[in-house]
């Protein structure tokens, strides 16, 4: 098959990790397949997308800050939507897949007025601002979760699950369904692995909760710790003393780029609740303590940490009531109790959808064939 002859599909994400792994997911399993890709992002979501040529599009929300960031942002959306347009119309994409975030609002309103069939995906157990502007336009919707709030009325959508890498499912360490337990040919028998991680943008305040709260266990337990953490870049070297200096072992970066084995060598995670994180944690089938961001929009990082929490798989626990003793008592009562972390792995695998990714991309080819098809009647919800 010449490049010519492959269908070309359109991915537009936002850009926090959040919006962007799905959509390198669905792109993963598209290019698999023999089709071609165009990744179309604002400049963060660029710099997670490296190696798949992302169209970079000038984006921001009109829904933050005062009137003149409210007119910059339109501004900038007026600017992606006219770069958007033109660039569809010339590549002329058989369908558009949007995964949220101000970044694809242009790309998807440019596809309706191209009249490119569009499908949009919900990550989140709330539908986002950028979806509920845009679900009605794309007329389809997929979503990860079977109780997505906010969805429009009338509005057909199709529960396909969220789409994770598929390094989470292939690597070997968790393959085997050994969930609560660490690869063995990295660490001793006796060693317990904590991982620490706070989403893309990292978790500033996990740099002080976390080691305040290791700093309580027994010494015994400390000394079997491993700690891998995400950490702000500024913190590095600050949370690198901190650990030294309580003698426990420790792996701090600002990025992982290495997540799939990251997780499935470790016994526990202490987490924020964005959809990609919980997401990988259910692929991996590892426990979690999860502590949505307050900050969130509409609160949906509380919605996946209590989706997550519901399956046996997690703990929610939330920020504005957690100390360092809180987390410690949690801590002193899982990390010793290999059975239990085993069974919360086993459960939270319970969540993942290993499928989903080909839903999503079956579904765009659905619509490229056929561009007026809805959902079926058994597979939608109004």
């Amino acid at each position: 098959m010449t490049t010519a002859s492959r269908p070309l599909i359109a991915l537009a994400a936002g850009g926090t990790g959040g919006h962007v792994f799905p959509a390198l997911a669905v792109a993963e399993l598209l290019q698999a397949r023999g089709m071609d890709t165009l990744m179309l992002t604002d400049g963060r979501g660029a710099r997670l997308m490296q190696g798949h040529n992302p169209r970079i599009l000038a984006a921001a929300s009109p829904f933050q800050g005062g009137m003149l960031r409210r007119l910059t942002a339109m501004v900038k959306l007026s600017g992606g939507f006219v770069s958007a347009l033109a660039l569809l119309l010339r590549r002329r994409p058989a369908a558009m897949i949007g995964f949220g975030g101000y970044p694809s609002f242009a790309p998807m309103l440019a596809a309706r007025i191209a009249g490119i069939p569009s499908l949009l995906h919900e990550q989140n157990g709330v539908l986002g601002r950028a979806n509920r502007l845009l679900a009605r336009l794309a007329g389809h919707l997929a979503t990860s979760w079977p109780e997505t709030a906010g969805i429009p009325a009338g509005q057909h959508t199709k529960v396909t699950g969220m789409p994770v890498r598929q390094a989470f499912f292939d690597s070997p360490e968790i393959a085997d369904g050994t969930a609560g337990h660490p690869n063995s040919d990295a660490v001793s028998d006796d060693t317990i692995r904590l991982t620490i991680i706070g989403g893309s943008l990292g978790a500033a305040v996990f740099a002080n909760l976390v080691p305040d709260a290791l700093a309580k266990l027994d010494a015994t337990t400390q000394h079997r710790l491993h700690v891998t953490q995400q950490c702000r870049a500024e913190q590095l070297d600050q949370l690198t003393a901190r650990y030294a200096k309580l003698g426990i072992t420790a792996d701090i970066r600002s990025f992982f780029d290495d997540m799939p084995a990251v997780l499935a060598a470790s016994h526990l995670v202490i987490s924020r609740a964005g959809a990609s994180s919980v997401a990988e944690l259910a692929a991996a089938g590892r426990a979690a303590l999860l502590v949505p961001f307050a900050g969130a929009m509409d609160d949906h990082q509380t919605a996946n940490a209590r989706t997550f929490e519901a399956t046996g798989g997690g703990i929610c626990l939330a920020e504005a009531e957690l100390s360092a003793t809180i987390l410690s008592d949690h801590l002193s009562r899982l990390l010793d109790d290999a059975s239990q972390l085993n069974l919360m792995g086993r459960s939270a695998r319970s969540l993942a959808s290993p499928d989903a990714a080909a839903r999503i991309a079956d579904y765009a080819l659905m619509m490229a064939r056929q561009p007026s098809s809805p959902f079926t009647p058994d597979e939608s919800k109004s």
